[in-house]
């Protein structure tokens, strides 16, 4: 690149930085958050054990391990996924470059970067940003190798640590990675798909040993998740978070819905008419409409599994082709329209993003903060459920706490007991083993939990229990959620 492209990239670059710095320290974890902290202390005996009762493969956990070694701070530790989202974001924008020329590497580069599903992930502690790095990578080597013809040995090794990194970073990576099969065997190029089948076997021989967990991994997802089958609505909300963030509040919804359906619409047509002019247009949209699609079909034959955050693939490489589209039409305003869209439905999320609060983000600082004040330091605390307790016991490991444990066999049963023994964080079975000896506690519910229950003609079963046999000495509300005051009655 010459002087000046290096210095848009650079500019571009430091406002993928900045955007994903933005309430680093301030935004509230979540249930999954502090379940990857908690895993990622452990040896990795312990984090292999643990995640082979889970659904994820272990390798992000790995990292983690070693990386809060360093720091144990919680804006140390996700600038791991910031450093990971920024590689996915280079990756990207060198394979705009070399697909569609850098004019349109720029755009796609300004996407990516104020792109909120992007951002959001940069922040969370979860294995997304190297799920996608892995995956991004493996289609960068793939490109060098069977488009741009440069099959040397670094490029092949490059292909499969990348595939490799993929398969040990999510149980549905597979899913993204055999598009490439699929090009190649709608272009016939069959000589080309048995060297890259050649590849993929190695990969296959190094994720063996972890192929032997998926069997329990499977039963899990089989008896306790918790992904409805997806309908129109979760499509459409798919569709949406390609270009902004949910949830949104008020007239931000249906914005962000027009501009994000209109996008999307102009950016299928003009797919569709251009590809002729371009056999590598035919990959990548295979990886955007067909992943999704895949997993859609999935969820009603095997199992759902039609989650937007599993696609971010997708999402990515949407970015790329978006790029190549608004620098191609630019001068019919079509390129003007659709940078504009996406624009406008970053703006109008972004705010949101950063400061949103509510479940699964409830203000759970503020709640420990109340928790810990000197009059309330000693008194127990029972968590409705895990989501609630996870990310206030990350605060405050030193409180005396517990949550009750989920029914057996629910959709909400994920806390297997081979992840509880390998975090050394158990439940509370019943209430009454709980509560039955304690002469004062404080209850914490989400005002969510309350709400699902009186939208059934219900009230809620533990909540109810604990007014009939103690007595409300106060109720505070952090937000959306709940803090009952308990004492045994006179």
């Amino acid at each position: 690149m010459k002087k000046k492209e290096w210095l848009i990239f650079l500019g571009l670059f430091l406002l993928a930085l900045a955007l994903r710095l933005i309430g680093l320290a301030s935004r509230e974890i979540q249930y999954d958050d502090a379940f990857s902290i908690f895993l990622a202390r452990q040896n990795l005996p312990n984090i292999i054990r643990g995640t082979a009762a889970d659904t994820m493969p272990p390798l992000y956990y790995f990292l983690l391990h070693y990386w809060q070694l360093i720091s144990g701070s919680l804006t140390f530790l996700r600038l791991l996924s910031v450093a990971l989202s920024l590689i996915g974001w280079l990756i990207a924008f060198d394979f705009s470059r070399r697909i569609s020329g850098f004019r349109a590497a720029v755009v796609t580069g300004l996407l990516l970067a104020i792109n909120p599903l992007q951002i959001y992930h940069s922040q969370d502690l979860r294995m997304y940003g190297l799920l996608l790095a892995g995956q991004l990578g493996y289609y960068w080597f793939f490109y060098r190798i069977f488009e741009e013809k440069k099959n040397s040995k670094i490029s092949v090794f490059g292909l499969v640590l990348c595939g490799v990194i993929a398969m040990y970073s999510h149980a549905l990576a597979v899913f993204g990675l055999i598009w490439a099969n699929i090009y190649l065997i709608l272009r016939k190029r069959w000589v080309e798909h048995f060297h890259l089948i050649k590849a993929q076997f190695i990969i296959g021989l190094i994720y063996l040993p972890w192929a032997f967990m998926l069997p329990e991994q499977i039963e899990k997802v089989q008896r306790a998740f918790w992904t409805p089958k997806p309908g129109i609505v979760e499509v459409l909300q798919s569709i949406i978070l390609f270009h902004a963030n949910l949830p949104l509040e008020g007239i931000l919804l249906p914005l962000a819905a027009v501009f994000s359906a209109q996008v999307f619409v102009v950016m299928v047509w003009e797919v569709f008419k251009e590809r002729r002019s371009s056999e590598v247009l035919l990959l990548l949209a295979l990886c955007v409409f067909g992943l999704p699609a895949l997993l859609f079909s999935l969820s009603y034959f095997v199992q759902p599994v039609f989650v937007t955050r599993v696609f971010i693939l997708s999402a990515t490489l949407y970015c790329v082709v978006a790029g190549r589209i608004i620098v191609t039409r630019w001068k019919r305003g079509i390129g003007g329209f659709l940078i504009g869209g996406f624009l406008l439905a970053a703006l109008i999320s972004l705010p949101t993003l950063y400061t949103y609060n509510e479940f699964p983000r409830s203000p759970f600082r503020q709640a420990v903060e109340y928790l810990n004040k000197s009059e309330n330091r000693d008194i127990y605390v029972l968590h409705d459920n895990k989501l609630s307790f996870f990310p206030m016991y990350y605060y405050d490991p030193s409180q005396n706490t517990a949550f009750l444990a989920d029914e057996p066999g629910s959709p909400n049963d994920t806390f297997a007991p081979a992840s509880q023994e390998a975090m050394d964080i158990f439940p509370v079975n019943n209430l009454s083993d709980a509560v039955d000896h304690r002469q004062r506690f404080f209850f914490v519910v989400f005002s969510k939990a309350i709400a699902e229950y009186e939208e059934s003609g219900l009230s809620h079963p533990v909540l109810q229990t604990l007014q009939q046999n103690y007595l409300l000495r106060n109720h505070l509300i952090f937000g959306d959620l709940e803090i009952y005051d308990f004492e045994v009655m006179p």
